[in-house]
């Protein structure tokens, strides 16, 4: 299955669990994956037979910052849901890595996969 991909979109938004997380919005960052048959694209050259790559980012920076959810898995599930829903890819990968979250490590965060 062919696949549109997102690497590297940077969004500040309110999240986590304690208190000092919920006073300000902090850095994260979004690789998505859609599989999606993409000959039909290829073919006509027209941008109604793909999957937006620029408005799934808008939409998907839209989300985390009104979300303001407590679990990094929850904005997750909420992304995946909301591009299954209106882009109507196969599948979705959806990485969250929050780079300020533990100061020993680079980034942590969480990936899933969802389906149709």
């Amino acid at each position: 299955m062919d696949k549109v991909f997102i690497n590297g979109l940077k969004v500040q938004a309110v999240i986590g669990v304690y208190e000092f997380e919920r006073l300000h919005s902090q850095p994260l960052i979004f690789d998505i994956v859609m599989t999606s048959d993409l000959k039909p694209a290829g073919q006509s050259d027209d941008l109604n037979d793909a999957i937006n790559y620029a408005a799934v980012s808008e939409d998907v920076v839209l989300l985390a910052k009104n979300s303001k959810p407590l679990l990094i898995e929850r904005l997750a599930e909420e992304v995946a849901a909301m591009i299954l829903q209106k882009y109507q890819p196969q599948d979705v990968t959806v990485k969250i890595s929050k780079p300020e979250a533990v100061a020993a490590a680079n980034c942590v965060g969480v990936e899933i996969t969802r389906s149709k």
